[in-house]
């Protein structure tokens, strides 16, 4: 038994080690990348992400500005850190709602593309039109993936129908959006304090960074899972790592925490699949946790939580076509998004340019025909990467940086169409004389991000031999990100994707700026 504990102790300390040094590196590569270089759209009716030589100085002052600011705000709460600490986060609350509904008013966004399909086959399955459940003629015959984002939709909209309001249905998963948002924010907050040991530092510049998340306050009007989904996962990591840091739980809640938290990370696998990412990332830290501890618990947990992420979705399609009385088709493979992946597109390398849809639909929903069609396209990309390999190192340079760099995360494009009424303040936002600083400003903040996450790993790399760098509290969130970089650089490409693991990183860079402080009020 003391060999096998050994052998676990190894591999635990192994993987560990492995992982502060990845993420350590990808850090530095996201700051320095972030300093030089940005993308982002300057036309939103071609809406093509391009790449932009950063004004250095613009940006190194407007950094130093942030930075002033939230110092002034440490400096402020010598004495009262806790009551400042509570005023902020209701503060905090109030600007995120402020922005949320003045965005839904006056900004007037409305679904289009995948989020207007996903919307209409809600409304009608609320209304009883169970014909869009077909294995053919349905757009759930090529993504059955949303299938889970639908059935949210649905029970909304039926309760919304319930009421007698003239207005469409989006208005209120609009609104939602920004309650979610809300959940996000507080979530998080709990997030940074418990990771940090309850610095009042940290959790105060979680919130500063917050308040200043403008992707975040637009994204509130995008009617899609994003916002929904993240939402559960903040608050699922939110109840595991209250489980795991801070003050002793009641029996109670030692259970009822991990059984929640357990709930709400795989509701958001249901309502955006690609959540599995951040879910795989809770797994190998508990299993981690496992090695190390030894506790039967974390180990069926590990099963509970992947198990029930791998079968939601199929589930709940299971469900619509026993009420419908028929089936959905298996849908694009996903070898399909790969070899998309390796292909040039007109918005940047590897995004989106039809391939998928276009191959799936020419085979006639046929998935053994799309996934030889798509493994074709796959050689005839390794090919050309081998015929050329400086042409290769630039594709990937650029779909790397075509998703990382882009501050603004495809917010406006995403939220671009609208109903007539937006107003001449927002349209310059998106189109207008705002729209370069917009671009701008989100790029500051992005450096900012990342160069204080750098910061918190570097401090946690100096202390990696104490025993108190645990893996499960600190570096769930950044083996998540690990693995949506690895992830997104073979699979489809687009800066929306990577908005889920840059909120991620807020809580370390709020941890790395209250570190910062720190030090420098104890040199003094």
């Amino acid at each position: 038994m003391r060999r096998l504990d050994r052998i676990s102790n190894r591999i635990y300390h192994i993987g560990l080690g492995a992982v502060q040094l990845l993420t350590l590196l990808l850090m530095a590569g996201l700051t320095l990348c972030s300093l030089f270089w940005g993308y982002y759209a300057e036309d939103m009716d071609s809406q093509i992400s391009v790449p932009h030589n950063h004004p250095l100085p613009l940006h190194l002052a407007g950094l130093t500005v942030l930075l002033l600011l939230l110092f002034l705000l440490f400096f402020s709460s010598r004495r009262h850190a806790v009551r400042l600490r509570s005023i902020l986060l209701g503060i905090t609350l109030c600007w995120v709602c402020f922005w949320g509904l003045f965005l839904i008013l006056c900004g007037r966004s409305i679904p289009t593309a995948d989020s207007a399909s996903v919307y209409s086959i809600a409304n009608a399955l609320a209304s009883g039109q169970m014909g869009v459940i077909h294995p053919t003629d349905s757009y759930l015959s090529y993504y059955p993936q949303q299938i889970g984002l639908v059935a949210y939709y649905e029970l909304i909209i039926r309760l919304w129908n319930l009421l007698p309001f003239p207005y469409a249905a989006y208005y209120i998963l609009q609104c939602l959006n920004v309650g979610m948002a809300c959940i996000i924010v507080y979530s998080q907050y709990r997030i940074t304090y418990l990771l940090s040991g309850s610095s009042d530092h940290a959790a105060i510049a979680y919130l500063f960074l917050a308040m200043l998340n403008a992707p975040l306050l637009i994204y509130t009007s995008f009617v899609y899972g994003e916002i929904p989904s993240f939402a559960f996962l903040s608050g699922g990591l939110c109840l595991l790592l209250s489980c795991h840091a801070g003050s002793p739980l009641s029996p109670r809640r030692r259970y009822l925490y991990p059984a929640f938290g357990l709930i709400l990370l795989i509701l958001s696998v249901a309502l955006r699949k690609n959540a599995l990412i951040i879910v795989i990332a809770v797994v190998i830290a508990t299993f981690w946790e496992w090695l190390k501890r030894r506790n039967h618990f974390l180990l069926l947990y590990a099963v509970l939580l992947m198990a029930g992420s791998l079968l939601i979705l199929p589930g709940i399609q299971r469900i619509y076509e026993y009420r419908a009385g028929n089936t959905l088709s298996t849908g694009v493979p996903a070898i399909s998004y790969v070899a998309m992946g390796m292909q040039e597109s007109s918005r940047g390398n590897g995004w989106y340019n039809g391939f998928n849809f276009s191959t799936y639909e020419n085979s006639y929903l046929d998935v053994e025909v799309a996934s030889q069609k798509s493994r074709d396209a796959i050689r005839t990309s390794l090919s050309a990467f081998q015929a050329d390999p400086g042409y290769a190192l630039r594709f990937y340079a650029e779909k790397f940086l075509s998703q990382w760099t882009d501050g603004t995360y495809f917010c406006r494009q995403a939220t671009l169409h609208h109903t007539d009424g937006r107003t001449r303040f927002v349209e310059k936002l998106y189109t207008g004389s705002l729209s370069l600083p917009f671009n701008h400003y989100c790029d500051i903040y992005q450096l900012l991000v990342y160069g204080s996450a750098l910061l918190c790993l570097l401090q946690q790399w100096s202390r990696r031999k104490k025993p108190s760098a645990s893996g499960l509290p600190l570096y769930t969130g950044m083996i998540a990100v690990l693995g949506g970089f690895l992830f997104h650089m073979v699979w489809e490409a687009n800066s929306r994707y990577i908005f889920p693991y840059f909120l991620l990183l807020l809580p370390y860079a709020a941890w790395g700026l209250g570190t910062l402080y720190t030090a420098l009020m104890q040199r003094k």
